[in-house]
């Protein structure tokens, strides 16, 4: 994959009409992926592609420029290749980790955490579905991860960023365990 000439080599926040207008991260991704340029290509699971633009948006300048090397692997993460689930235990999980201990947030973020069950736990299903109907979808939870995060002094709020995003991109990156077991009974 090789982006074309011309292209802007510098991330900038927002969508954009076209490579000349600047390029976000997921439009960098679009690009990669040979698809039309857009900020949702479907190359990319959409609630990633949408904490990915979150992120994008938040980040400061310097920030988001680590995020290039993320688009290699958003590229070939395909539609699907996350759940949701996993998706709100990473923002969940990244609010605990940067909140002062005992504070009300850290809580907050623990008991969401918490109440996700672990991968291939019998309730895990029911669980989830039962958290994103009374609590809202991964969309709200990257939000308010998104938000909690943008609070910490710049710097620190751009680490916090990237190792959410890097975190759910490498679930998406991780082979798929419905395929590795099928493929371990043939």
């Amino acid at each position: 994959m090789t982006a074309s000439d011309g292209l802007p080599v510098v991330l900038r926040p927002y969508g954009h009409l076209a490579p000349d207008d600047g390029i976000c991260l997921m439009e960098y991704v679009s690009v990669l992926a040979g698809a039309e340029f857009s900020d949702r290509p479907a190359c990319t699971d959409e609630v990633l592609a949408a904490l990915a633009c979150m992120v994008n948006d938040t980040m400061s300048d310097t920030g988001r420029q680590e995020l290039v090397r993320l688009a290699p692997a958003l590229a070939r993460s395909g539609p699907d290749r996350v759940s949701w689930d996993r998706i709100v235990f990473h923002c969940w999980d990244a609010v605990a980790a940067v909140s002062a201990s005992g504070s009300a947030a850290e809580r907050r973020a623990r008991r969401r955490r918490d109440s996700v069950p672990p991968p291939g736990s019998a309730r895990r299903s029911d669980a989830v579905t039962l958290w994103l109907r009374l609590h809202g979808t991964a969309r709200r939870a990257a939000e308010a991860a998104v938000r909690a995060l943008s609070a910490l002094p710049p710097t620190e709020a751009d680490r916090a960023l990237l190792r959410l995003l890097t975190a759910c991109v490498e679930e998406a990156s991780a082979p798929d365990e419905h395929a590795v077991r099928d493929t371990a009974r043939a």
